[in-house]
């Protein structure tokens, strides 16, 4: 991982890693960047692929979704009260911390599907000893996945469950 890029993030105020972030995930959901709807269609053939490849797409689809509308609006809100733009409403989630937990469960989720299709992916290369570019295409974008969890789990969330313990003195 290009550490000085995660320096740089990690300087941001919340608000604007959120919205980076936002744009992170609409990268990872561009259709013409990467067809992630139809990559499963590639390997029909191979079930456990296929399958994986699905609940990959449906969780991950879900997961941003959950975050967008949820988690994202309070963390943007959670700082722009820090800067007293706002007042401040609590979220029907109670805590930043209630919600963290469910979105790290759902990056392990999604974690697992990304592992199974690694092995499978690196089993595939290894048969056919040529560069496939579906293969490195979707090898970008589950390093790119990745590369967004991690930044979620270890910069925003850590940041967020801090600056709100900081706020309320939980």
């Amino acid at each position: 991982m290009r550490s000085n890029i995660f320096v740089e993030l990690n300087k941001l105020e919340i608000d604007e890693l959120t919205e980076k972030l936002i744009l992170l995930h609409q990268s990872l959901t561009d259709e013409k960047r990467f067809p992630i709807d139809s990559f499963p269609k590639k390997f029909s053939d191979n079930k456990l692929f296929k399958t994986t490849a699905e609940k990959l797409i449906k969780e991950l689809k879900h997961h941003i979704y959950k975050e967008e509308h949820i988690l994202f609006p309070y963390l943007i809100n959670l700082s722009k009260f820090f800067r007293k733009e706002i007042p401040f409403e609590r979220p029907y989630f109670h805590s930043v911390r209630n919600a963290v937990e469910i979105m790290k469960s759902d990056h392990e989720m999604i974690n697992v599907c990304i592992n199974k299709l690694k092995v499978y992916i690196t089993d595939q290369e290894d048969k056919s000893k040529s560069n496939n570019s579906f293969f490195e295409k979707m090898k970008i974008f589950l390093e790119d996945v990745e590369r967004v969890i991690y930044l979620e789990n270890e910069i925003l969330f850590n940041r967020a469950i801090e600056l709100e313990k900081s706020l309320f003195k939980e």
